[in-house]
């Protein structure tokens, strides 16, 4: 699940948009452009994709003993906390050059709202459930089928699976 979404944030933080040429924003829009990105949702998520990477990582690791993976941690938790504060950054940058003053101070008002802090809050649990309950959904697969179930479609028998163990 973390590799997705911090893919993504890498992707918009390299992508072709960031590089175009765009009027500098100002110190104002740059301050509210952080504060959006550091209340938005992708920072809400942050910490839960963090602490399972971090988690993966220390168990690929057998190796280590509890003074190892304590120390992969704090490494982990270091690294992860300058990653973030760049792409946090970036993104706040990003909203201040495509945002006007006055949007990115009406994001900040509901970002700092009970209730977006309540569905920040909620949104990693809303997540990991929906991501639990759509477990095994291939669109690629079930399209396929339904495409071949279609009437006038001739498709060929479905390949048997094998085990690639």
């Amino acid at each position: 699940m973390g590799k997705p979404l911090i893919a993504l944030a890498a992707l918009l933080v390299a992508s072709p948009l960031a590089a175009q040429t765009a009027p500098a924003p100002s110190a104002e829009a740059e301050a509210l452009g952080r504060r959006v990105a550091e209340s938005g949702t992708l920072a809400s998520l942050f910490p839960l994709l963090i602490a399972q990477d971090t988690e993966e990582l220390v168990k690929q690791h057998e190796e280590l003993d509890d003074s190892g993976k304590a120390k992969l941690r704090a490494v982990a938790t270091a690294t992860a906390k300058a990653a973030l504060d760049r792409i946090l950054g970036a993104i706040g940058h990003e909203y201040a050059t495509r945002l006007s003053v006055a949007d990115l101070k009406s994001l900040v008002a509901f970002n700092d709202s009970p209730a977006a802090k309540a569905w920040r809050a909620a949104e990693p649990q809303v997540i990991v459930a929906t991501k639990k309950s759509i477990d095994g959904f291939d669109l690629k697969k079930e399209a396929w089928t339904a495409y071949c179930q279609s009437p006038g479609v001739k498709c060929p028998p479905p390949e048997p699976e094998t085990d690639a163990k």
